[in-house]
């Protein structure tokens, strides 16, 4: 009977050290379950100050993997103010996204340099760099499990991020819920380039699976100091459709024609 529960005991203790993962891992998930081989979505993107009062405006996102490298590029239809303004990130390897955005007031299209990329992103509560395909490596940052818990009733992972030394990153830390069953982030605390202060905070809500990939139908950023918030509600999404490469350079983002 003994033996019998020491061979039980030691299966569990081989079960549980098997299914353990480690933050890299659960974080490299993350990244591998948002990958599409291309993707459109219709967004209504609502911004909601700390009066309560809000504006609301549409937007187009289209995603192509090129050589396992993101390509995005957002085109604001609604509303007249904002019409035609597009932006542009190219994921590249070892180094910082490139980032362009086309103003229909300037009619040009300007690079956003490395130290624009903490500014607001169209009077958004989402940086220039929350915007970018940074986060698709987990190369450049150290990642611990902290624990895990239910999170809007459903179980999750939460687990630290910290940029490496000498990264170019816009936080210091990041604490993020990671759902287990779709590999979605449920939420994400920002922190201050020195760690100790949270800045913002993301939730994803309306977790669903729309063609075989999951997504999360609603996400709000808020920033913690002013009560700022922006609203992303996916109308509409299609993956793995053909998308025309030359809706990914700068000039479609010049020309709204693409090649």
């Amino acid at each position: 009977m003994k033996k019998i529960l020491l061979v039980s005991v030691l299966l569990l203790i081989l079960l549980t050290s098997l299914s353990a993962q480690t933050g890299r891992e659960i974080m490299q998930n993350v990244i591998d379950a948002q990958k599409v081989n291309s993707s459109a979505m219709d967004i209504q993107m609502t911004l909601v100050d700390n009066d309560g009062d809000t504006s609301t405006r549409r937007i187009q996102t289209l995603i192509l993997n090129d050589n396992d490298l993101t390509k995005t590029i957002t085109l604001f239809l609604e509303p007249a103010s904002v019409r035609n303004t597009r932006f542009l990130t190219v994921e590249n390897d070892g180094r910082a996204d490139d980032q362009w955005i086309f103003l229909p007031s300037l009619r040009k299209v300007k690079r956003i340099a490395a130290g624009e990329k903490d500014g607001s992103f169209m009077g958004s509560d989402f940086s220039y760099s929350d915007m970018g395909s940074s986060g698709s490596s987990v190369e450049d940052s150290t990642q611990t499990v902290l624990r895990e818990e239910k999170y809007n009733g459903r179980n999750s992972f939460v687990v630290e991020s910290i940029p490496n030394a000498g990264t170019d990153n816009n936080y210091g830390k990041y604490i993020t819920w990671v759902d287990k069953s779709s590999w979605l982030t449920l939420k994400v605390e920002f922190y201050s380039k020195d760690g100790k202060t949270q800045i913002k905070e993301l939730n994803s809500e309306n977790i669903v699976k729309e063609n075989s990939h999951w997504v999360a139908k609603k996400i709000t950023m808020e920033t913690l100091e002013s009560g700022h918030k922006t609203i992303l509600e996916i109308k509409q999404v299609k993956y793995d459709i053909p998308l025309n490469p030359g809706y990914f350079t700068t000039t479609f983002l010049e020309t709204g024609r693409a090649k």
